[in-house]
């Protein structure tokens, strides 16, 4: 968690709260993966050239498998998951235990600068320091980018993911625990993202407002039941200025 701004009170007194899911909801993060691993690949092939090979898809979905069934915890944390999947295929090359600890952590230390060096749709830092102007915002995703080094911290109250709580969406406990931050109900927040089930559908059940981000009407309207559903990111200020008008009804 990262807290980076001071808490202030949004011009609308009914809603108090919005919350941000990141991946392929302020940027597109399938290509930032491809581009990282890619790095990540590159650099094992200069430093540990005996384990490319194991770095292949077939061979690496039975390391995958094997990491999970040792270390099931895992599943929800991906740092802590990359990581042991790297140790493994270091381990399966024949190095030592504390050579392969820290080629993984080197290794990973090159995917999650790859991870985190994406490009953010257009206007959406905009669009934060807009809406952030006027509410706090809070981070809640499961995936594990760095607002710091994506250089977007300072539009946040607080940053909440898988890891941190220990569950991913849907699952209630990062929804949870941004209510509990700032003190505000349901009702009083909105929540902003792509995934139908993810993010749409576990917010709304428990009672948030909720904006889907359904980028250039990529899925069906019938997918999800959003408070407000847009289709580009510069949309957003108005969805929101439209539930808080609602709010005060």
């Amino acid at each position: 968690m990262c807290m980076t701004r001071p808490t202030h009170e949004p011009r609308n007194a009914m809603i108090k709260l919005l919350t941000f899911d990141l991946d392929n909801t302020l940027w597109e993060i399938d290509p930032v993966i491809i581009e990282a691993e890619k790095a990540m690949r590159n650099w094992v092939q200069q430093h540990v050239p005996e384990a490319v090979a194991l770095l292949e898809m077939d061979q690496l979905k039975g390391t995958y498998k094997r990491v999970l069934e040792q270390f099931p915890d895992v599943r929800n944390h991906p740092t802590n998951m990359r990581k042991k999947l790297l140790y493994e295929v270091f381990i399966q090359a024949r190095l030592e235990h504390a050579h392969a600890l820290e080629m993984s952590d080197k290794a990973f230390a090159v995917f999650y600068k790859g991870r985190n060096q994406i490009t953010l749709f257009h206007q959406a830092e905009q669009i934060l320091k807009t809406l952030s102007d006027q509410y706090p915002l809070i981070a809640l995703t499961n995936g594990n980018a760095n607002l710091e080094m994506i250089g977007i911290e300072g539009y946040f109250q607080a940053h909440f993911s898988s890891e941190t709580e220990g569950k991913p969406k849907p699952h209630r406990a990062m929804f949870l625990r941004a209510l509990s931050t700032l003190g505000v109900r349901p009702e009083q927040t909105i929540h902003i993202g792509d995934n139908p089930e993810e993010d749409i559908e576990a917010a709304g059940v428990l009672g948030f407002h909720t904006i889907w981000f359904n980028e250039n009407q990529r899925l069906p309207a019938d997918r999800c039941q959003p408070s407000v559903e847009i289709h580009s990111l510069d949309q957003l200020p108005e969805a929101v200025h439209r539930i808080a008008a609602l709010s005060l009804n």
